[in-house]
């Protein structure tokens, strides 16, 4: 279910637009959805993100205080090692995307979805498989990147959070990466779907 702080934050943001619709349970599985409160015509705006509010690398290259180490990190690791070191900061952080971070995955002790959260034992189980061999190199890549990040652009996270809190923030940017279907155009704007819309992360580096 969204929070309903995320209406406000986005209708405070210039270029936003929230028009006819209330959040509400999915009626489709789990999770929530958007649904209309009035009838509307053709064409009608319902919903507007502006582009200050994606979380892209583009924005991560423009952070004062991580972009550098982000965009040195995109050139050895990848673009998606850069959003993941950016979208992690974001989490260890009182952020003003917070009502927006609210809304991604987290680990559940009950239901641990994503593969980055499952134990050996759970990973073990895809043995002889393409996708025990993806789920090892998926996994081996958070943790070299999560050491890289902790060295240098999230040391002082390090320092204020604890190691576990910053590689447990990494883990959880790369399954919200991992779980959204965005891709990046040449200017660096997210595009495409299968989520909500700020965050805008790539597919494999």
């Amino acid at each position: 279910m969204l929070p309903p702080g995320l209406f406000r934050w986005l209708a405070a943001m210039p270029g936003a637009h929230v028009g006819p619709v209330r959040v509400g349970p999915s009626e489709c599985g789990m999770g929530g959805g958007l649904y209309l409160t009035e009838r509307v015509s053709d064409g009608d705006l319902l919903f507007a993100v502006p582009h200050s509010a994606v979380m892209s690398v583009e924005a991560a290259f423009a952070d004062p205080r991580l972009g550098t180490g982000l965009a040195a990190l995109s050139e050895s690791d990848g673009d998606r090692a850069a959003l993941a070191g950016f979208v992690a900061s974001k989490l260890l952080a009182s952020d003003a995307r917070s009502p927006y971070l609210a809304t991604l995955p987290a680990r559940s002790a009950v239901d641990p979805q994503h593969m980055l959260w499952w134990g050996r034992d759970e990973v073990s189980l895809l043995e002889g498989t393409g996708a025990h061999r993806e789920c090892l190199r998926l996994r081996e890549e958070v943790d070299e990147v999560a050491v890289t990040l902790s060295g240098d652009t999230l040391q002082s996270d390090v320092g204020r959070c604890g190691q576990q809190a910053v590689d447990e923030a990494v883990r959880a940017a790369y399954v919200s990466i991992l779980s959204r279907a965005f891709t990046i155009d040449a200017g660096g704007a997210g595009v495409g779907g299968g989520g909500p819309p700020p965050l805008s992360p790539l597919g494999p580096k």
